[in-house]
């Protein structure tokens, strides 16, 4: 277990963002963090458009943050208050968001970034498109993306797990922000080039041969796997299922309900390594719960 000293929040705040604003204020307050800090990206290009037009009012950049201020002197106090944690840093910076979450985050050394996601503006492009790609390229510590209002800390969370180094992290991540969670691991799989090895003339009957061979070997390895955590987690289960990945995951979380999906960031396709990996992505797409994506 280690510490998650600094938490980044950025908010473009709205309602939406508001959901995140408080799930990290309230993982702050569990984890003992030192601070939270709270974060604004002025779009640049939005600015410039403003900036642009034919008859622009001249105070309209000052009022544009002016209030952009207050607004976040406000979600500070909210926080504090709500909470009991500092709010040590409150930046409004103008420029392109990805590019100034990540050099925010770089800078305080922060252990999680935190984001909300919605049907509009920032958070919509983190979503649903490569501003996430973007971020993630770069970013070097997790990042949980919010999508409901929290309540209660974390308290059971799915973790799609392919034995990499990868998986361990999102494992040992999950463990320190929830160490009172159920924490169920999930590894899907095919048989590998099952389509061709029937179409080539193989029996279905020899196919299944096949899957029943690597679905005993894919159980050895998952119990290995989660043997690694047993003694420091909190209760611990795990299911190996034959199928595509990103369609098991999201039936499974249908049926599971989870509060929160942790994933690594890539697979371990070699290729996977310079872009964010694709099932992550169908994984963030596809959840109704709060994503962490670990690196």
């Amino acid at each position: 277990m280690f510490p998650v000293k600094r938490i980044v929040v950025a908010t473009d705040m709205s309602p939406f963002a508001s959901q995140a604003e408080a799930r990290a204020a309230m993982l702050a307050y569990e984890l003992g963090s030192e601070s939270l800090d709270l974060l604004h990206v002025i779009d640049s290009l939005a600015l410039e458009s403003l900036r642009n037009l034919t008859h622009p009012l001249l105070d309209t950049e000052r009022r544009l943050m002016e209030s952009s201020r207050q607004r976040m002197d406000e979600i500070k106090y909210k926080l504090s208050e709500s909470y009991g944690i500092p709010v040590a840093t409150i930046t409004l910076n103008v420029g392109r968001p990805h590019t100034e979450i990540v050099r925010y985050a770089e800078l305080l050394n922060a252990e999680l970034v935190v984001l909300g996601a919605h049907s509009g503006g920032l958070m919509q492009e983190l979503f649903v498109g490569s501003t996430v790609d973007k971020v993630l390229r770069t970013l070097a510590c997790p990042l949980l993306i919010v999508k409901r209002q929290p309540k209660v800390p974390y308290r059971q969370i799915l973790i799609p797990v392919d034995f990499s180094e990868c998986s361990r992290r999102a494992m040992e991540f999950a463990m320190n922000i929830a160490p009172h969670a159920h924490i169920i691991a999930l590894h899907a799989f095919e048989v590998p080039f099952e389509g061709k090895l029937l179409f080539g003339g193989v029996s279905d009957q020899q196919v299944q041969i096949y899957r029943a061979e690597l679905q005993a070997k894919k159980d050895i390895k998952m119990r290995q796997f989660v043997a690694e955590w047993e003694a420091a987690a909190g209760p611990l289960s795990h299911i190996v299922e034959l199928g595509r990945v990103s369609a098991v995951i999201k039936e499974r979380a249908k049926l599971l309900e989870p509060d929160l999906i942790v994933i690594g960031k890539h697979g371990q396709s070699g290729w996977e390594d310079m872009l964010l990996g694709s099932v992550t992505k169908q994984v963030v797409q596809d959840a109704g719960c709060d994503v962490l994506i670990v690196g």
